[in-house]
């Protein structure tokens, strides 16, 4: 994956201009730690945890840069950054292909570092990442009790799943147990 070029930057339409939408990068890493050995860690299901910087290199090597040929200039993680924070990872936006279903079928997940939370970024990023998929179906799932990420995919236009609840069982190291989730979708 290291001979690919980096996705262009992409900025966000103001009011959400600080904020700007580029490719991971090795100097990432650390922050990857950082986040994802924080309260991320309860929250996102796949991510191990701990988390290394072996688990960041291999995320980078092997996932973050996979490309969807039908859909240029597209990967499948988004970082989200902060200009006015020197261009630090302040979140990511995974689109995930979800091609057992279909070929234009993917899923979406998302966070924020927790002192970007509640300023309405998310809604900003996911619209912008999404124009970018024109004719693909978006699945995604938040736990009943997430409110916040589940607004953020309201407000982006996806579809409450009437009996779409599922059940995940977290890992132990995660704290265990099984979730309730809810499923939206989304055409693009």
């Amino acid at each position: 994956m290291g001979d690919l070029e980096p996705i262009p930057e992409t900025s966000l339409p103001s009011p959400f201009d600080d904020y700007f939408l580029s490719s991971l990068s090795p100097l990432d890493f650390p922050r990857m730690v950082e986040l994802y050995n924080s309260d991320l860690a309860f929250i996102l299901l796949k991510p191990p945890y701990p988390y290394t910087l072996d688990d960041a290199r291999w995320f980078h090597d092997n996932q973050a840069h996979n490309r969807f040929q039908n859909y240029p200039g597209t990967q499948e993680v988004w970082v989200i950054r902060s200009k006015s924070h020197s261009g630090t990872l302040v979140g990511i936006c995974g689109t995930h292909p979800n091609f057992e279903e279909s070929d234009n079928r993917f899923r979406l997940g998302y966070f924020l570092a927790p002192e970007f939370r509640g300023k309405g970024i998310m809604p900003a990023v996911v619209t912008e990442v999404l124009k970018r998929f024109p004719g693909t179906i978006f699945d995604a799932g938040a736990e009943v009790g997430n409110m916040a990420s589940r607004k953020v995919l309201e407000k982006c236009g996806f579809q409450y799943i009437e009996d779409g609840e599922f059940e995940e069982t977290w890992p132990a190291s995660k704290g265990g147990g099984v979730r309730k989730l809810v499923r939206f979708v989304k055409e693009c």
